[in-house]
């Protein structure tokens, strides 16, 4: 989304005006009565929503609150203050995140100076919910289409294979890229034979690092849109060295007794503890970056970031192989 976010996928297009908003001297014994008299009209009964003269959101009452409160008292004493509101252009992916999170039935939308614009019902979130759960789910199969075009059974094979064909591709090239790096280092593999069948495990807890990484500050991006990058790049490069260091030392152990000699364990849990820490930094950096330029981080998942790692974790293993190795000669 990011950048290129449609108006449809907005908060400000998901609104409706069917909801009940009062002033904030009136009292909860004439709230019960409007909403009574006006719920065969309202889209949203679960809340009211109290404003003031220039229609600026003050607070929201819940329906359990006003049916339990007495009709002598003022609707602004049983509100809760400061309630849980977005931006009019706020990205309606960041709606579900916070109505879960917050366990909401409708969320308020306002503008840049707390005036109430519209509110977003329940049922409209749950909608963008399995939107946006669908196209994740196609994003990190590497099918960046409209989803509905995507499970329409009667869509043409050619606009499938159209869909799916240039993540493929990209896996391609990545490959080649890929293979053209085991190939230079092809006479570090004929000295040690042993460093090849250490090459899949290499590349796959890097790249397994990287994704959970990627996952985690997706996530956060989304739901706490303000959060400090450089505390959490720093507790993600401590999390990747203590991993890195795990790793290091199981796959020493492993090189080390199983394949007969230091240098071959000393040499993988090397490049296995740089290769974490590298790619948990590259993941998390690279994600919060797309977001600092409005582009949707998730754009980065699936097979272009697996791509990137693959091949920077292969460089990574053969460039330490082959400088590590001259002094065990």
């Amino acid at each position: 989304m990011g950048a290129a976010t449609e108006l449809r996928d907005i908060a400000g297009a998901r609104i409706t005006n069917r909801f009940l908003s009062v002033s904030s001297d009136e009292l909860v014994g004439s709230v019960k009565k409007t909403m009574t008299q006006k719920a065969k009209d309202l889209e949203i009964v679960d809340y009211a929503y109290v404003v003031d003269e220039q229609n600026k959101l003050l607070g929201v009452a819940s329906l359990k609150e006003i049916l339990q409160a007495p009709d002598e008292a003022k609707i602004i004493t049983i509100m809760k203050k400061h309630p849980v509101t977005v931006d009019f252009h706020t990205d309606q992916e960041r709606l579900v995140y916070l109505v879960l999170k917050h366990d909401l039935k409708a969320i308020p939308v306002v503008d840049g100076q707390n005036r109430l614009k519209g509110v977003v019902p329940y049922h409209t979130i749950l909608k963008v919910f399995h939107h946006e759960f669908r196209e994740d789910i196609l994003r990190s199969g590497g099918i960046h289409h409209r989803v509905k075009e995507i499970e329409e059974i009667t869509t043409p094979a050619s606009r499938l294979v159209q869909a799916r064909l240039p993540s493929l591709v990209l896996g391609l090239l990545g490959g080649l890229l890929a293979a053209y790096i085991v190939t230079g280092f092809e006479q570090v593999l004929d000295s040690y034979l042993a460093l090849a069948a250490f090459i899949p495990v290499v590349v796959y807890l890097s790249d397994a690092v990287g994704t959970q990484s990627q996952t985690l500050i997706v996530r956060m991006i989304a739901l706490e849109p303000q959060f400090s990058v450089r505390k959490y790049l720093t507790r993600e490069l401590k999390i990747g060295s203590v991993l890195g260091i795990i790793f290091a030392i199981l796959l020493f152990a492993a090189g080390t007794l199983g394949w007969g000699g230091l240098h071959i364990g000393f040499v993988i849990g090397s490049s296995i503890f740089l290769s974490i820490i590298f790619q948990a930094f590259m993941a998390t950096y690279l994600s919060a970056f797309l977001a600092k330029l409005k582009i949707d981080p998730a754009l980065a998942s699936g097979p272009l970031t697996t791509i990137i790692s693959d091949i920077t974790s292969l460089a990574m293993y053969f460039a330490i192989a082959s400088v590590l190795l001259k002094y065990f000669q």
